[in-house]
Parts: C-alpha cells; structure tokens; sequence
C-alpha cells in the first residue's frame, strides 16, 4: 500500500523527517518497505529558470528563426535561437539552460546541449509549455507576467515540488491501517509515545476532513432503495447528485492520485478513489440515468444472470454473488467490480452514489470466484470500519460537487440491519500485562497508549482495565491481543534484554528427524542432483484427470483436501503426490532449454483418511535426459530406470537401511514397469517410469524416470535400529557364480531371499551381473547370473565347505522357483 507523505501531513501536523516517519511505522507495526521520491513534474524543471528576450532580430540564414538575446539574471546575456511566432523583445519566457533535461509532455526526455543553428550560436532553448512537461499547449513560447525576475527557477513559477510515497507491506490482520487516516492514528501514536528511541514529538492533533452533514431521509424522490439481502449487506447508504459535469480532476488531485500509483480517470471516480484511500472506505458511483426503474436493490444472483463488468468481460453469476441491480437485472458487483452499463462517463449528469459495509467473507468469495482483485475487494474481505460508511458517504459527496459543479438532492437513503460488527469489550489485568511484556511498564504510559489507539477505558480497577475497542479494530479480541497493542506503540527495543538467559535441555529419544533429511539431501547432491521446493497446493485438475487415467490413489479426488477460497484454480486443493508438481519443474526447466536434469525435493503429501486428515513425508526423485553431463568420453547414454534405481539404492545405503529392505518388480499408477521396495510388510518405495498420461497432462516432451520414499517407516527403523561395532574380517572371501533358467515373473529379489535364508552365517552378499532373455531360451523364460560372496570372520574356507553351501543354494532356489541351473 502507498502512502503518500504530503497528504499524510495535511491529516496529521507532523513536521518529523520521512526518514523517521517510516522508522515510527515500521516500529509500530506497519512496515515501510521504501521511500521513493515522486516530483510533480518529472525532473522538477531543474535548469530551468526565468528569462527576458531583450532583442529578437531575424536569423540572417533561416526565414521563420530569430535570434534572440535573453537575460537569465547571469553576467551576460544568451543568445538563443528560436523558432516560435510570438518570440519578441520584452517577452518574459521559461528558459532552459545548457545542460538541462527536459521531460516533455509526450515523448523521450532529451538534454539541452550548445549549438549552432544555421551558423548562429544557440545557449540554450526557450520553452513551450508541452516542453516541459506543464501543459499540453504548442501554440508558441510561454508567455510569463513581466512581474518574475530574471533567473528566477521556473519550479518556483509552477509551485514545482515532489512527494515521498511511503510503501507500506500492510499484514492482513491490520485493517486500520488500509488509508491516510488510519496511518495518521499509528503515527500518532508512535510519536507521542516515543516509539523509537530519540524520534518523539509533542501536540499532535489529527484533522478529520471536513464535509458538509447531510440527513438521513426515509424515501427520495429520484430513487427508491431496497435491500433484500440484509445479510450480505448490513448497512447500505446512498445518495443522488444531479447537475453533475464529468471532466478531469483538479490537476492537484490528479498528482496526488498518480503519486500513489491511482490512475486519474474524472472527477467522479477520482473523488470515490480519492477517499478510499484517505478514509479506507470503498464507494461505488452508479449513472442514476442508466439504473432502470428508478430503484436500486441489493440482492443474490438469479442462476443464469449475467453482467458485463467494467473490464468489458461478461460474467456468469453465481446465486452466492451479492449485487446491485436495478429493475431489469445486475448493474455491480457489490463490493468487487463496477457494471459497465451503469459506469460513469463524459454523458453523465445524474449520480447514485453508494457507500456500504459489505461482509467479508461474501466479497471474497465472489472475488475469488471471479478472479478479480480490486481496491474495493481488498478492504471489504479484510472489514472496513463500519462506523465510518456516512463520513465517507458526506466527504465524496462534497468532492464531487466541488469539482463538478453538482448538488446533493435531498438527504442520503439507508438500509441497516443486524450483523454489523461491534467493537469487542476486553478486561486486561495487570499482572496478564506485565507477564507478557516480561516488564512493567508505567501504567500512566499504558493509559495513554490506549487512549492514543481509540482503545475506550470503560472502567479501572486496582487490578484490570475494562476496555471497549473500536469496531475498525477487528483484530483486537483478547487480553493478548490488546497486550500487543500496548507493546508495539510502547516499543518492542525498549523491553531490556536479561542478564543471562536460562534453558532446559531436551533429551530427545529416537531417531533426530532432521538428521536423516540432511543426510539425503547431502547424498543426492553430492550425486548430482538438485533440490526443489513446490507449494503445497497445486490444481484439482491433476486429480480428476490423473486419477482417472492411471488409478494413482493418492490422486483419488475423494481423498483430496480443497481450499474454501483458493487464490486460483492452480492452488485449488493440497498436493495428494510429490511427483506431479516436480514434473512441472521439469517441463518449465525444458522449456528453456535445460534438457537433463535430476532433481529431488523433501516434502509432505495431504489426504483425507476416516473422517480426519493425513499428513506423510516423502522424498520424491526424478531424472530426465541424459544420465552423466556430456563429456567426450560419458554423457551420452539417457538416464533409465536402472540409474533411477541406484540412486535410490544409494539413499537407502546413506541411511543404513538397505539391509532390511527386500524389492520387488512391479509398480502402478504413476509410476510403470519399476520395482518397490518393503521393509517388512510395508511398502515404503517404489520406481520407475512416469506414465504417459502425466507427462501428456504436464507438458513433459520426454521420458522421465522418477521414484518416492515414504520416510516416516524408514525413520521409525532407524530409531529402534542398534549400532554394532565389528572388527574387519581378517580371512579372505570366495566368490561363487550360479546362472540359472527360470520363469520371466521371477525377481532377483526373490533368489536374493532365497539365498540368505538358506544360509545366513558366511554368506556376505548376493549379487545379479548379467540378465538374458532372447532366442536362444524358450518363451515366457530368462536366465539370471548370480554372483556369491562367502567369508567366515573366524577361519580361511575349505573348498569342502564352499562348494557344499553354494550346493545348497542351488537347491533352495530351483526347490522354491523351479528354476534350473544352466
């Protein structure tokens, strides 16, 4: 939010540097994320000043230039050329100097640099008023009363000067803050109660702008009013101006506006916008001779309703969608967006001007439904000050009868009802005050503090404050909340910090999570990969569309947990899988031309289980494109399902586990034609190839391999697992190869158990070096070349002993599989 510093000290008599305004907001709560200085006119007309051509003689080589000689109020005249018709001698004009940069009403700054024109030397320019940024005239050279002295600046003559707009990063909790007025009342405050050490300031008064009152009549002439959906709008104001003349703001306005990033649009809309942002509350002006019917009501949608909006866009209402409408359908968007049929323009004469307290939750959702985002919408989701609708109502009514010449008919019309908000009544006690804050602060200094935030001491007692606060402070509910107030106009530094600070140790039992998600993500960098970090919400489109096409169930839509109000449909509902949103880091990382990529994201997954919710850790890993950078001799094999494969192997190495997992062949939904891996009974891996259909929906262009670990089971076993210390074996190992035929369905992981169950105490490992499937086997049959590793820690082995524990692991495998040793 903008706020600008010249209309800040026409609200509060603040004579403090901006430099120290913006520590006092930021100190109190309403951060100043910078200081930009805005001119009135771009460049300020530096190197401009006040001139008087004391000779115009015709150039002796150009028919329609003069020479001119002019008196800038240095030692010497210049001497000029000038092209205008009405250049004469006498003539006080703007002159821009040798040197100066001229920001013209249309078109690119330039700099005045010494010439010659046709052989005559020219010092400088004098000006017209489009040349310098004042006006729009080219008619000739300005012409200035002969009362300015020579070498006078020209940004004196204009009343030239600049702004500083302060902007704020507003928290959505701090609705007062949304307008001049409501930062002139923080300032206050952090002023007089010297928030900042050595920035203070004594009798502060704000100034309320001034509006002439206006009566509340019962029934207008020109308009009848009815609400019909008290609900969404409790209180409702409006009023008739006629003999309006539409055309531009005081050039004043205008800046002002445009300082704060408002474009000026006429005097009727800059008036609504010019006190939403003085005062915080949004007003809607409706061209009354557009509103069929003579009547204005404030209803739902009807299903099936339509409205053009100001944007040209026709929208599909929702029945939920408050609006105003007149006899024969929608004119507004209540709170949101203006109708473009009953939008001011240049034919207006007749004005309904609307000011209202719309609820929150209403606006935001038909915001949101329509994907809109305006100043109006911003203030009314967050609740304006509801006491605050007939101030604002009276002071644009005043505005735009100043500046367009009309007249207010009669009194305003209103319509309340139950459901406005009230201001919270809270009983602070001292010792809960004191307790919080860790200090004692002076209670008189407390009383002032409240008093300063219009925070009303109801009654006092020895022990407590009863308080009534404002209804624009719909933050402010609790004792703490009221402790938080009080501590950020007292100062958050002026609480000492303790001599020294004690603490309890933690013994932590178990595993310490953070270990092993650092432990990965060490190991996979170090692998080559890169991490990612995604949002937690993503579309709800995956889900239907996914889901459908592979059976992922954690994409199952019924298990999907959606937003009430997303901020779009692409953050409609919490992610179900990791795997879908890194594919949009791969398609996004392609896009520009990164073809070959690994990457790995730590991250939780949300789903709905048995009427509550489930949150589940996962490591998520893809790969794409090639499987090593190229170099001239690596780099060019695409990774495949087996690198993907090792790499998981190598987390679970990193993290001790691969001993107790088993795998096996065979993956679904997402992921195609992979493995999993269990530990027990518990699937907590799997991987393999992305199925099309994802990579179709994500814009993938090539095949991408990916795999995830569910971490709470892997992190559980770390927990109970018990280190042991062994001496490296001093006796040498045997290795001992079996190839065998067997059925295609049958897994090395399924030998690999075979083998160590049958015998566990000197067999070290088992290994798969070469797989065959071909014309040499008959159908529907492969062969599997397995590698043994025998050792006895205590002994050197006997080829007795060997050859008798590979003959039984021979037998154990064509026994349980019916394979046959080849």
């Amino acid at each position: 939010m903008n706020i600008s510093f010249r209309w800040l000290k026409e609200l509060i008599n603040v004579e403090v540097p901006v430099e120290e305004v913006a520590a006092v907001l930021t100190a109190t709560g309403l951060e100043v994320e910078g200081v930009d200085e805005v001119e009135d006119v771009p460049g300020g007309l530096r190197g401009l000043v006040v001139g008087q051509i004391l000779s115009a003689a015709p150039h002796p080589d150009a028919d329609r230039l003069q020479v001119c000689s002019v008196d800038v109020g240095e030692a010497e005249p210049l001497s000029i050329v000038c092209g205008a018709a009405n250049a004469r001698a006498g003539l006080t004009v703007v002159v821009a100097t040798v040197g100066a940069t001229l920001h013209p009403t249309e078109g690119e700054p330039f700099t005045i640099k010494k010439g010659k024109i046709r052989g005559e030397v020219s010092m400088g320019m004098i000006c017209a008023e489009d040349e310098i940024g004042v006006g729009t005239s080219h008619d000739g050279i300005i012409e200035l009363p002969d009362t300015w002295k020579s070498g006078t600046p020209a940004a004196d003559v204009y009343g030239v000067g600049s702004d500083h707009v302060i902007g704020i990063g507003l928290t959505p909790n701090r609705t007062d803050g949304m307008s001049h007025w409501g930062v002139a009342r923080d300032l206050r405050a952090g002023l007089e109660h010297g928030t900042v050490d050595g920035i203070s300031a004594e009798g502060l008064q704000l100034t309320h702008p001034a509006a002439p009152t206006l009566q509340r009549v019962d029934t207008h002439p020109a308009v009848a009013l009815q609400v019909e959906a008290p609900d969404g709008a409790p209180r409702y104001l409006g009023l008739v101006i006629e003999g309006v003349e539409v055309g531009p703001s005081p050039k004043a306005v205008r800046q002002r506006l445009e300082a704060i990033g408002v474009g000026a649009i006429n005097n009727v809309v800059d008036a609504t916008n010019y006190v939403l942002h003085e005062l915080g509350t949004p007003l809607h002006a409706f061209d009354l001779d557009q509103m069929r019917g003579s009547a204005v009501h404030v209803r739902r949608a009807q299903p099936g309703e339509t409205l053009t909006t100001l944007d040209g866009i026709e929208r599909t209402l929702d029945p939920a969608d408050l609006v105003i409408a007149d006899a024969e359908g929608p004119r507004c968007l209540a709170g949101v967006f203006g109708g473009a049929e009953s939008g001011v323009s240049e034919a207006t004469t007749r004005i309904f001007l609307e000011s209202a307290w719309f609820e929150p939750v209403t606006v935001r959702k038909t915001a949101k439904r329509h994907g809109l985002s305006t100043d109006a919408s911003f203030r009314f989701e967050r609740g304006v000050d509801p006491e605050a609708t007939v101030t604002a109502l009276e002071r644009a009514a005043d505005l735009i009868c100043t500046w367009s010449g009309g007249h207010v008919v009669g009194g305003y019309l209103a319509a309340e009802s139950e459901g406005l908000p009230k201001g919270a009544e809270v009983t602070l006690e001292w010792e809960a005050l004191d307790r919080l804050i860790g200090v004692a602060i002076e209670r008189d200094r407390v009383r002032g503090i409240c008093a300063s935030l219009d925070l009303a001491i109801e009654q006092e007692t020895e022990t407590a404050l009863h308080l009534r606060v404002p209804a624009y402070r719909t933050d402010v509910t609790r004792p703490a909340d009221v402790v938080e107030e009080v501590l950020r106009i007292h100062g958050f530094d002026h609480v000492p910090l303790p001599k020294r600070m004690a603490s309890t140790a933690q013994i932590r039992r178990g595993v310490d999570r953070e270990s092993p998600r650092t432990r990965i993500a060490h190991t996979l960098v170090s692998r080559g990969f890169h991490e990612v970090m995604n949002n937690s919400l993503t579309r709800k489109a995956y889900a239907e569309t996914l889901h459908a096409a592979t059976g992922e169930a954690a994409l199952d839509p019924s298990t999907a947990i959606e937003i009430l109000n997303p901020l779009s449909q692409d953050l409609g509902v919490m992610r179900g899988s990791l795997l879908v949103q890194g594919l949009e880091n791969v398609a996004r990382n392609r896009n520009v031309q990164r073809k070959d990529m690994r990457l790995f994201e730590l991250g939780r997954t949300y789903a709905r289980r048995d009427g509550g919710f489930e949150e589940t850790e996962w490591l998520a890993l893809w790969m794409v494109g090639r499987k090593a950078p190229e170099r001239w001799n690596n780099g060019k094999e695409d990774a495949d399902f087996f690198a993907l494969r090792g790499e998981v192997e190598a987390v679970f190495g990193a993290l001790g586990v691969h001993e107790a997992l088993t795998m096996e062949r065979g993956t679904e939904g997402l992921l195609v034609g992979g493995v999993t891996w269990k530990l027990g009974d518990e699937v907590v891996a799997r991987a393999g190839a992305v199925h099309p259909e994802a990579l179709k929906v994500t814009d993938v262009d090539a095949p991408v391999y990916a795999a995830e670990v569910r971490l709470e089971p892997v992190m559980q076993w770390m927990g109970g697992r018990r280190i042991k210390a062994e001496e490296l074996p001093k006796f040498p190992a045997v290795r001992r190869d079996l190839a065998f035929i067997l059925d295609e369905h049958v897994a090395f992981s399924e030998l690999e158990r075979i083998a160590r169950n049958t015998e566990r105490k000197i067999l070290r490992e088992v290994n798969l070096f070469d797989v065959y499937q071909g014309d040499k086997l008959p159908a529907g049959k492969l062969s599997y070349a397995l590698s043994l590793r025998l050792q006895d820690p205590n002994k050197t082995l006997t080829d007795k002993q060997i050859d008798k524990t590979v003959e039984r692991i021979r037998l154990a495998i064509e026994q349980e599989t019916g394979a046959q040793l080849r």
